[in-house]
């Protein structure tokens, strides 16, 4: 059995307000426990698969030395805003992955592999996925299954020139004869695909067009859904908070 917890950790007050559902081994206030798999009747004495959304807009700087790759991405950014933001969400997830793992945030070493994906040197066989916007990031760790998160701001954009970009013909036609609400499921098919793309350890090299996603979902009338991605099935689920769509997908075992 498989559960996933989504806890919701906030260094400011932008957090909205939310009914407590802790798990035993949880120690933050606010937590959503979110069930994958209908079948579930307890929760596991450990997650399997834990989420973390943190705000990290006002996280205080701790005494923790960023990576030489860490620099050098900073260095790549022009704007100083942009760069102090990455600079809080890479603090942010390296104390975030410490607090779940119960180490120090020193001793977190995050990798990418070839195709530039997160890894965990120190625990190979934890699949971590990691996801950033203005203000927020986000990781998830799974011990069996391999995994994927993404957030996103909701705000209003250029939805309908990105369509092309990520959406299959029928999903396009879909959200342009939406009359009203159509900015979530835009957003919400959008992060559950980059979700999907990461958790195939591909990202956008697989071609979000390629991925079909059903309607219900993408309307926010199912809260998850299962599809299929080449010779994988994978599991999908979106959740708001507040201005954050956060979207997780996991394969199925």
């Amino acid at each position: 059995m498989l559960g996933v917890c989504i806890f919701l950790m906030s260094y400011g007050p932008t957090i909205p307000p939310l009914v407590p559902n802790r798990h035993p081994d949880c120690s933050l206030s606010h937590m959503i426990q979110i069930d994958f798999f209908p079948l579930q009747t307890a929760v596991p004495s450990r997650p399997d698969l834990s989420a973390w959304v943190l705000n990290h807009a006002d996280m205080p700087q701790p005494s923790v030395t960023l990576t030489d790759a860490e620099r050098a991405r900073l260095a790549r950014l022009v704007s100083p805003e942009k760069r102090d933001d990455l600079e809080r969400s890479f603090l942010a997830v390296r104390a975030g992955l410490a607090g779940h793992f119960q180490r120090a945030a020193a001793d977190i070493v995050i990798a990418h592999n070839a195709l530039g994906a997160p890894c965990l040197p120190a625990t190979p066989d934890i699949h971590l996925s990691v996801s950033r916007t203005e203000g927020w990031s986000a990781f998830a760790v799974s011990d069996n299954s391999a995994i994927g998160i993404d957030i996103e701001r909701v705000r209003p954009i250029g939805w309908r020139q990105m369509l092309p970009m990520l959406c299959s013909p029928p999903e396009a036609a879909l959200l342009s004869n939406q009359e009203d609400g159509t900015l979530l499921p835009f957003y919400r098919l959008w992060a559950a695909k980059e979700a999907i793309m990461k958790a195939t350890g591909q990202g956008f090299r697989l071609g979000a067009p390629g991925i079909d996603l059903p309607s219900d979902f993408i309307l926010g009338q199912a809260p998850r859904a299962e599809v299929q991605v080449t010779d994988h099935k994978y599991r999908i689920a979106c959740h708001l908070h507040g201005d954050v769509m956060t979207a997780i997908a996991l394969t199925r075992t």
